[in-house]
């Protein structure tokens, strides 16, 4: 079984180590219409220089209720190198998913390209290689994901669209295949340092039909 406090202990020490230079806590509510699911996460984000790391708690209430007995639904750490080259931002990163059954890490590769011609309009694209390795005894699956973004900002204005595609290695993702789809559209309001904002996705339900839902979240953020 994994020791997902000891490890918990150790993300929490390299969070508030050196100088940090930028800052924010996040926090943010979704709930998904069919299922009527609910999930609530609190994520700190800290850079010094380039580096970037951030660490955050999932919490979930019972059967997915609205905040009645709330549960632990998982953490996950992410670190990662900004590379700038002229109008390329060329980002490495690994975040590390920690849940009940097991640890997942997300070894990842983003590049965004920040146009002149079009002031606020960025386009990037990310690889990640999911590897899921159960407390148990079963075999880690491993998934692939390609993400293209498109983001656009206008005064305090900030506006998204991202497009996931996943494909599994031996085990159905949705409908009873090996592949599946993610679409989310997002708006934020940036005028301060508290900066609310809105999401809609369309997720899947389930492996094993073609059912999908809206994922609605709604958050806010703090920087300092």
């Amino acid at each position: 079984m994994f020791k997902h406090s000891r490890l918990m202990v150790v993300i929490g020490s390299v969070l508030i180590a050196g100088q940090v230079s930028a800052a924010s806590i996040d926090l943010r509510h979704e709930y998904k219409g069919k299922s009527g699911d609910h999930a609530t996460r609190v994520k700190i984000n800290e850079s010094i220089g380039n580096l970037y790391f951030s660490g955050e708690m999932k919490f979930k209430g019972a059967d997915g209720k609205f905040m009645e007995d709330l549960q632990n639904n998982g953490w996950e750490f992410d670190w990662g190198y900004r590379y700038r080259i002229n109008n390329w931002t060329i980002q490495p990163g690994m975040p590390i998913e920690g849940r009940r059954d097991g640890m997942t890490v997300k070894p990842q590769l983003r590049a965004t390209y920040a146009f002149e011609s079009v002031e606020g309009l960025t386009l990037s694209g990310r690889y990640r290689h999911d590897f899921k390795m159960y407390s148990d005894d079963r075999d880690t699956d491993k998934r692939h994901r390609v993400t293209g973004n498109i983001g656009y900002k206008i005064n305090d204005w900030q506006f998204g669209l991202e497009m996931n595609y996943y494909k599994a290695e031996g085990y159905d993702l949705f409908d009873n295949k090996d592949t599946n789809y993610e679409n989310n559209i997002s708006i934020r309001y940036r005028p301060g340092d508290w900066s609310p904002y809105v999401e809609f996705g369309d997720v899947s339900m389930s492996s094993k039909t073609d059912e999908r839902e809206l994922r609605s979240r709604i958050g806010i953020t703090y920087s300092f």
